[in-house]
């Protein structure tokens, strides 16, 4: 509170208070005084007037000076003043609304969400309104948006839009939603009523061009705050895979954001549906650092963390990209290393199968020389692919056991490859018996003969659509394994059958598949490397190979792109294809809308809602795409950052300031002076 003066020369008229003074001075008794009898009695009576007269003179004296003073403070125009809280609410006419809806708007407090408690003060701010008041309601949970279009008089639609809102999962974009208040108004002062709980850092100050954009229009920006009677939150703020003992370690992070010491439990899910739980302990303001252990095969895919705390829910999960542990599903046999890795035989199957490699691919494939058939498993692998291997008799008859019972087997030729050597070993497997090189074209040159176009309705192109379909007329042979002639068998039945999957021009075949068992093998005629086609330098090799080993049951992920982005964020993936037809699945299992962009790419872009594990693929097929989303970490920070009045404050102090004048009072106390004295001297002179 302060004291302070408009005019404060007006003072100066203050020196006019000593004229009352020298007027009761004035007052000159005879200088020359002669006693006589009769008088001496009379001494006595008026000095007993006297002493009554001086006492009602300086009361008369008193109030001529307050008269005085009086007058001069009027002048000098005084003025009290003190900080105010909060603008005042109402009278404009113009009101829109604000609803933070955030995530930790969501935070618990006495059984209720703070939410609802906002929710409720809109509501009975709306109804409180006179029928004519125009009103405008933006929500700023995620990326702040208009509800209205405009300012509307319709409050019973701006009723029901607030008993319908809940908190969600993004954070808090004030500065947006101010904006977009702004605009609203259109220019005129109104009200913006922001009801927020103020939580997380830099919310409020990041706000602050926005502030000040609306105080410049004369808007008032009223906060109606709902805050906890005890700040409490426990989340999840890292959860990472790592090396480690068995088949490596989750690497967790939660920190507690509430007031109190807390013990909780903590559980890592894993993609196999399996769960690892520990109890943490955690003081206030603190983090606490776990490892889980993570068995030895695990597969791969998006797992989560998840904590057990009731103050916020919305941020008890966190989910993170699990690579494939342990023994890979789908084995590679390298015939032919090279002495660079562009020139190793399967160098470009490997990028292929997982072209993000390590952490980011998932599943690796497991290469080895052909000696490493011996550990072939059929417990663990599903597919094996075999590279331009020179001799396969020591192995024949357990890869015939493995497609028998229901392995997949892909076999590559090259120079290693002799006819005889592979009609006897794999006379039981090969879809037809091998000839001899053949040349389609010159070695050097730089194109060979392309691809015919493959047939949709096999299971194995089925995900192509016509421009991806047209991407394998790219792949060109120069030259091919010949086949003996062959016959087509039925494919329809359960017993063995032969076909012809793709074919170059003119008829040779590049790709024949048969079916053993209950297992299945396809013959490709010439190298998966660059020796004799251009296949892998080519967008549809990988997706190709990819659905290749999905269709013979491996695990074929390892190849899927892993994102990890935020609630909220629009989120783009990019796929090989641009034939392809995928969906986005959320993690309720929901297809999620997205815009396909067909340019040379195909280009899938969503924004994500809930948190969760989302896929980006084709019904039915391993996923192209894997996509963990997160809440943001500012939401769980639910401890009060700058108030809004306190910047507010700063850009325009003079709003947060309550001012009264006392000029009119001190005038009013001066003729209330004059009255009094001139009372006071009629009564002395009637005495």
């Amino acid at each position: 509170m302060s004291f302070s003066l408009l005019t404060p020369l007006a003072l100066a008229l203050g020196a006019l208070v000593a004229g009352p003074i020298l007027a009761h001075m004035a007052q000159q008794r005879p200088s020359q005084r002669m006693a006589y009898g009769a008088m001496m009695l009379i001494r006595r009576l008026v000095r007993r007037l006297e002493k009554r007269r001086r006492l009602k003179d300086r009361w008369l004296l008193a109030l001529r000076i307050l008269a005085v003073l009086a007058m001069v403070l009027a002048a000098a125009r005084p003025e009290l003043s003190w900080p105010e809280t909060s603008p005042s609410f109402g009278g404009s006419g113009a009101v829109v609304l604000v609803m933070d809806d955030s995530m930790s708007m969501g935070m618990v407090s006495g059984g209720r969400t703070l939410m609802s408690r906002a929710r409720e003060r809109a509501i009975a701010l709306v109804r409180s309104l006179p029928d004519g008041a125009q009103v405008g309601l933006v929500r700023i949970g995620g990326e702040a948006r208009r509800v209205t279009a405009a300012l509307t008089t319709d409050h019973a639609a701006i009723l029901a839009d607030l008993e319908s809102m809940e908190a969600g999962y993004g954070r808090t974009d004030l500065r947006g939603g101010l904006l977009q208040a702004r605009a609203l108004l259109e220019g005129t002062p109104g009200e913006v009523v922001v009801f927020t709980d103020e939580a997380g850092p830099n919310v409020v100050s990041g706000a602050a061009g926005e502030l000040r954009r609306l105080i410049e229009l004369g808007a008032s920006v009223i906060p109606e705050v709902v805050l906890p009677s005890q700040v409490a939150n426990v989340a999840v703020v890292s959860a990472e895979y790592g090396d480690g003992p068995e088949g490596g370690s989750v690497d967790v992070r939660v920190h507690n954001f509430g007031e109190a010491d807390i013990e909780l439990p903590a559980t890592v899910g894993l993609p196999d549906g399996s769960e690892i739980t520990a109890f943490l302990e955690l003081a206030p303001d603190a983090s606490v650092d776990e490892a889980f252990t993570v068995p030895q095969t695990v597969p791969g895919g998006v797992a989560w963390v998840r904590v057990g705390d009731e103050a916020l829910p919305g941020d008890n999960a966190r989910y993170f990209h699990l690579p494939r542990v342990g023994a890979s599903r789908v084995m590679v046999i390298d015939g032919d290393p090279g002495p660079t890795p562009t020139r190793s035989e399967v160098y470009f199957l490997e990028r292929a199968l997982a072209p993000w490699g390590g952490r980011r691919g998932g599943v690796l494939p497991e290469v080895r020389s052909p000696p490493g058939l011996a550990e072939l498993d059929p417990e663990v692998h599903r597919v094996v692919f075999l590279a331009n291997v020179a001799d396969l008799s020591a192995h024949a008859a357990t890869l015939t056991d493995f497609v028998r019972g229901g392995g997949g087997l892909v076999i590559s030729l090259g120079d290693n490859v002799t006819a005889d050597r592979y009609n006897g070993a794999l006379r039981d497997l090969l879809p037809a018996k091998l000839d001899k090189p053949r040349d389609l074209v010159d070695l050097g040159a730089r194109d060979g003969v392309p691809l015919e176009l493959p047939d949709l309705e096999m299971d194995l192109f089925a995900p192509f659509a016509e421009s991806g379909r047209a991407g394998f007329t790219r792949i060109a042979a120069r030259r091919v394994f010949g086949l003996v002639p062959y016959e087509e068998t039925g494919w329809d039945g359960d017993g063995d059958g032969v076909r012809t999957l793709l074919r170059y021009e003119g008829g040779t075949p590049a790709l024949v598949e048969r079916r053993v068992g209950r297992g299945r093998v396809l013959l490709w005629t010439s190298t998966v490397d660059l020796g004799w086609c251009n296949a892998p330098l080519q967008a549809a090799f990988m997706p190709f190979v990819q659905r290749l080993v999905g269709v013979l049951g491996g695990e074929a992920g390892g190849g899927a792109e892993q994102l990890s982005v935020t609630v909220g964020e629009p989120t783009q993936v990019r796929l090989p294809v641009v034939g392809l037809e995928p969906q986005v699945t959320g993690p309720d299992g929901v297809a999620v809308f997205a815009e396909l962009i067909r340019q040379e790419e195909l280009e899938v872009r969503f924004v994500p809602r809930l948190p969760g594990a989302y896929t980006v693929g084709v019904e039915g097929e391993p996923p192209l795409a894997r996509v963990a989303v997160n809440t943001p970490l500012e939401e769980s920070d639910v401890r009060t950052g700058e108030a809004l009045t306190e910047v507010q404050a700063e850009i325009d102090p003079s709003r947060f300031v309550r001012r009264a004048e006392l000029g009119r009072g001190a005038l009013a106390l001066a003729l209330f002076a004059v009255l009094a004295q001139a009372l006071l001297a009629a009564r002395g002179r009637a005495s």
